[in-house]
């Protein structure tokens, strides 16, 4: 693995920890970040719903707000259309709520992944317009849904597409079409989530029906108390925990501490995380959105939104414990998928290559995305699992920084039925007799596409510091920084000529050292790098990263191992 040594100006780092009251080193990471005006630093140490943006910055807002509030006064049946995942169903949830809460009749909609997959499809159109709505609002979807728009206006419905997709160079034929990443967009982040395009318009809504006297002293919705949909949403999207994303994670973590929605609350007891304890990003990627996740996963979505929806405390924890079941299951199931492809990439006997194409029945498409990145975390390498079914290869890819999946498949788009994504991740789907040249032509592509630079494991690495610098109270320091995401990765830091005083391995395959260096002493613990025992050396250089633990609830920081390295006397 390589060190990638990140440096910054000692002088401009001092200058600005004076201005801020901080220390050299987070000084430091705030302007490798970005922040090295005080002004930018202090916004993002202290990040507030007052720097929120208008929602009408994003484009068609004032179209889409003008029909939602008449239809709000003439009592129209209003349909919203979300997606299977963990942000579709939060922000289904949070304008279904909002809708619900100024009176109106709400339709709620989301695809069963297996039976009519991802996006707008005219039969649930036809199904909406039936059962009366003459509105319909789509999340996290439908900026690709062309059919299904002519089909909406075809049958008098007046659809407004609210997405965070990157938009085709046609779009729908929808009343409106509201999407951050449209050309000419004056909103300031194109990477929202879907959820967090529908606090937009939610706030939108409000803040004309408040210009314009139409909310009564009864009905006056709160936004501030959707935040926590819009955290988990957000991050469980893997979106950017930057700009706009980080003030509204970063509240909405917050009001995770104490969720008003049952179901948040039965999701967290069932992630023992105990209740009114603080919510980091980290428990949201990995224990609450996965539970969300898995029913759309395995099977129908609509428990997943009836978590979200319900008011009552008994319905919601039956609910949690069937999202805890469903994972449960999805764990095992993706393991299983995991180590049968793991064997067929080691009975090849050349190795993973420069990408990983496998194909196999019973593979089940709602666990491939999630199997084919635990591949790539093994191997380094873009990796595509495809499940076959009737004649038929459907899956997904994964991919690794510098290699872009999407444009990858564009070269191979005359072996592919359909296929879609972005930079580091895609489905597709093919006939299942070209699977073989599908692996030919996407392995050429990656060849053609990579370096032996590409396919060697970077660790980025903040700064080198020393055993002063951490037991100085930098690990409670760093908070500062949180949440820690995609875009604002938590940081990593290097020391080095440190003595391992004791090491030893622990719960079968994790390291514990005890290091010193000039008298200080450092305890750490290397998760599943209990193999690296027999390679230490007298002398050792040890990447770290924050690490809190807690026991009957007390919560201790320190520090845990990322990568070690054996170094000269």
């Amino acid at each position: 693995m390589k060190w990638e040594i990140g440096r910054v100006d000692a002088a401009e780092a001092e200058a600005l920890a004076g201005e801020l009251g901080l220390s050299a080193v987070l000084a430091g990471m705030l302007i490798r970040r970005g922040f090295g005006d005080p002004a930018a630093a202090r916004a993002f140490l202290d990040p507030s719903l007052r720097d929120l943006p208008s929602p009408f910055l994003l484009p068609d807002m004032e179209q889409a707000v003008e029909r939602l509030v008449a239809a709000l006064g003439a009592g129209e049946i209003i349909a919203v259309y979300g997606d299977y995942d963990a942000d579709g169903l939060t922000a289904t949830a949070l304008l279904t709520g909002f809708f619900e809460s100024l009176g109106a009749r709400v339709l709620t909609y989301v695809p069963h992944r297996l039976d009519e997959g991802y996006g707008l499809n005219t039969e649930a159109i036809e199904s909406l317009a039936r059962a009366g709505a003459r509105v319909v609002v789509t999340v996290d979807c439908g900026v690709t849904g062309h059919e299904a728009a002519l089909r909406a206006r075809a049958l008098g419905v007046d659809l407004i597409v609210t997405d965070h997709h990157q938009v085709p160079e046609e779009l729908p034929e929808a009343l409106a079409v509201i999407d951050p990443q449209r050309p000419g967009s004056r909103f300031p982040q194109a990477e929202l989530a879907g959820v967090g395009v529908a606090f937009f318009l939610a706030g939108g809504v409000r803040q004309a029906l408040r210009e314009r006297g139409l909310l009564t002293a009864a009905v006056q919705p709160e936004l501030a108390p959707l935040l926590g949909l819009v955290a988990v949403g957000t991050i469980a999207d893997v979106a950017p925990l930057t700009g706009v994303n980080r003030i509204l994670v970063s509240c909405g973590l917050g009001h995770l501490a104490v969720p008003d929605r049952p179901g948040l609350a039965a999701l967290k007891e069932m992630c023992n995380i105990t209740a009114g304890s603080p919510v980091s990003a980290r428990d949201v990627a990995f224990l609450l959105a996965p539970r969300l996740n898995a029913a759309g996963r395995l099977d129908s979505p609509l428990p997943g939104l009836e978590l979200l929806l319900t008011r009552d405390p008994e319905t919601a924890r039956s609910y949690a414990e069937l999202m805890e079941r469903l994972n449960r299951d999805r764990r095992r199931m993706q393991a299983d998928m995991v180590r049968e492809a793991v064997e067929m990439v080691e009975a090849s006997g050349a190795g993973p290559g420069q990408a990983i194409v496998l194909a196999r029945e019973g593979w089940h498409r709602g666990v491939l995305g999630l199997a084919a990145s635990k591949l790539v975390e093994l191997y380094y390498r873009p990796a595509i699992m495809l499940g076959l079914e009737n004649g038929r290869a459907s899956g997904s890819g994964r991919s690794i920084p510098g290699f872009n999946i999407y444009e990858a498949l564009k070269g191979c788009s005359d072996l592919l039925l359909r296929f879609g994504g972005h930079e580091q991740a895609a489905g597709l789907s093919l006939d299942a007799a070209l699977t073989g040249e599908l692996a030919r032509a996407f392995t050429s592509q990656a060849a053609a596409r990579l370096t032996e630079a590409d396919l060697t494991r970077k660790l980025e690495v903040e700064a080198e510091l020393t055993l002063d610098d951490l037991n100085n109270g930098l690990a409670a320091e760093l908070s500062r920084l949180a949440p820690f995401g995609e875009g604002n990765r938590e940081p990593v830091f290097a020391v080095r000529g440190l003595t391992p005083l004791s090491c030893g391995v622990v719960g079968g395959k994790h390291l514990k050292m005890c290091l010193g260096l000039d008298g200080r002493v450092l305890e750490t613990i290397g998760f599943n790098l209990g193999d690296r025992l027999s390679g230490l050396g007298p002398k050792v250089a040890v990447a770290v990263q924050r690490h809190s633990s807690t026991y009957q609830g007390r919560t201790t920081l320190g520090w845990k191992v990322l990568d070690v390295k054996k170094e000269k006397n």
